[in-house]
């Protein structure tokens, strides 16, 4: 599309400019002008532009089905849900459009929606005042990285991190964490956190062989188990 836009209005672009790259000389196509209003759009351009917003509504179509399962989900273990106040908007500004893929402002959304239907309630805390991915057991905060996903307490519990701080978001009540609860219930529900973490590396697994199947197979996918074709990649093959 980039292509024929430029073939059909070379007007409304600046002149290429040749640029260094390393010891090569590569030619830097020219940015859009910026009074440029006029655009001759030609057949083929039209066809591919409808092509193209029907793959994305596919697309949307499908993050959306896939994240309604995932509400439904968390709402099968209780209609209570508590979760940090995050920017969707600061995400979107640090991860790019790879973030549009995931839609997590259409899962918080559903969550308080359906929840809030079902007579329960959807609770937001900040993250600033409790840090709970930096808070041990005995009370004291210690940062870590955002790449080190393995939470080791001083007291001795080793969980995951996300893990872990779901748990110690149990126990808070207006931005206000209560460790002595936390601390009396660990040892009752470690082996439910323990077998989520498990759950977890399973799922993890099951994404990366997936993809890898998916890396050998572009044009149509399976499941392992139902033998369901992708509906997606079959319709891409068939507009392109």
């Amino acid at each position: 599309m980039q292509r024929s836009q430029r073939a059909n209005n070379p007007n409304n672009y600046e002149p290429d400019l040749l640029a260094k790259k390393g010891r090569k000389t590569v030619v830097k196509r020219g940015k859009v002008k910026s009074c440029s209003r006029q655009w001759n759009k030609s057949k083929s351009y039209k066809k591919t532009a409808q092509k193209k917003r029907e793959l994305e509504r596919l697309k949307g179509a499908y993050a959306k089905s896939q994240n309604r399962k995932v509400v439904n989900e968390i709402l099968r273990h209780g209609n209570i849900i508590k979760t940090e106040k995050v920017s969707v908007k600061g995400w979107h500004k640090r991860y790019g459009k790879a973030i549009s893929a995931k839609l997590p402002g259409f899962v918080q959304s559903e969550l308080k929606r359906k929840a809030e239907s079902a007579g329960g309630q959807f609770i937001t805390f900040s993250t600033q005042k409790t840090a709970l991915s930096q808070t041990h057991l005995d009370g004291s905060r210690i940062k870590k990285s955002l790449s080190q996903r393995v939470h080791k307490d001083v007291s001795g519990v080793v969980m995951h991190r996300d893990i872990f701080s779901a748990y110690l978001a149990r126990y808070i009540n207006e931005d206000q964490l209560s460790l002595r609860d936390a601390v009396n219930e660990y040892p009752g529900l470690e082996p439910i956190l323990r077998s989520a973490w498990q759950q977890y590396q399973t799922n993890c697994e099951q994404v990366s062989a997936s993809e890898s199947r998916l890396s050998h197979l572009p044009l149509e996918q399976f499941d392992l188990k139902g033998k369901i074709v992708n509906q997606i990649a079959v319709m891409s093959e068939k507009l392109t």
